[in-house]
């Protein structure tokens, strides 16, 4: 090989080289301005976001409040929101109004489960003798059967959650069973109780030391022969209806 060709294929790479190297240049300052031109337009987009935010949690929380759901602590948050925005704090009021409207899906989840029971507490009272609607779901639809009802759909849920993940719900499942039949019987207080402690042991694992009776421990073949309500062998008063059992 002659000098000749030596230079020649030196300057070929050495031209090679610079090509390339100059299209690397290239492509890293186009990459830079466009994540530049990204960073640009989502500091601009920010304050529009925000706004959007805050005025659509508002109409939510408006149309939900219409509807009887109102909750202080969602009024809060939006406090908060309008603070965070007039300091132009735009991250923070995205961030509170996605807090407020989980607050609001939670409520409205809740509100629907209760259905008509939801309206009680609205509902004033008539003096004199005569019978109020509120007074009939009163005395139809007992103190606690509302939440009672919507905790042991919840522990339902966990229940189905964990056996579908795998793990261990023996237990979770037991305590399910016991608020069901506690719930039948109308000790809603005590279906709330073993609702609330099936739902944690289907979402944290058994729990340590709990013991979980069987569910015959409420006896329910018992009814009362005046409305027909499930009885206990013991009770000397249907729970239902009022009526002597005992005598």
């Amino acid at each position: 090989m002659t000098g000749h060709e030596i230079l020649l294929g030196v300057v070929l790479v050495v031209v090679a080289i610079v090509v390339i190297a100059w299209l690397e240049l290239k492509y890293m300052r186009k990459s830079m301005r466009t994540r530049r031109m990204r960073s640009t337009r989502g500091i601009e987009e920010l304050p529009d976001t925000a706004h959007n935010a805050l005025i659509t949690t508002r109409a939510i929380a408006a149309a939900l409040d219409r509807g009887g759901v109102h909750s202080e602590e969602v009024e809060g948050l939006l406090r908060e929101a309008q603070m965070a925005y007039s300091r132009r704090n735009y991250r923070v009021v995205i961030d509170l109004a996605s807090k407020a409207r989980e607050k609001l899906t939670a409520l409205k989840a809740r509100h629907t489960a209760m259905g008509d029971l939801a309206k009680l507490e609205s509902m004033p009272s008539a003096g004199g003798d005569e019978t109020t609607t509120k007074e009939l779901l009163q005395r139809d639809f007992p103190p606690n059967l509302a939440q009672a009802k919507f905790t042991v759909d919840l522990a339902a849920n966990a229940v189905e959650r964990g056996r579908s993940s795998g793990r261990d719900v023996s237990q979770a499942e037991g305590l399910l069973a016991q608020a069901r039949v506690r719930f039948d019987g109308q000790d809603f207080g005590g279906a709330v109780s073993s609702a609330r402690q099936a739902q944690r042991s289907a979402d944290s694992g058994p729990i340590a030391g709990l013991l979980v009776d069987a569910p015959a421990v409420v006896t329910m073949a018992l009814a009362c022969p005046s409305c027909g309500a499930p009885i206990a062998a013991d009770d000397a008063f249907c729970r239902k209806c009022g009526s002597k059992l005992l005598p």
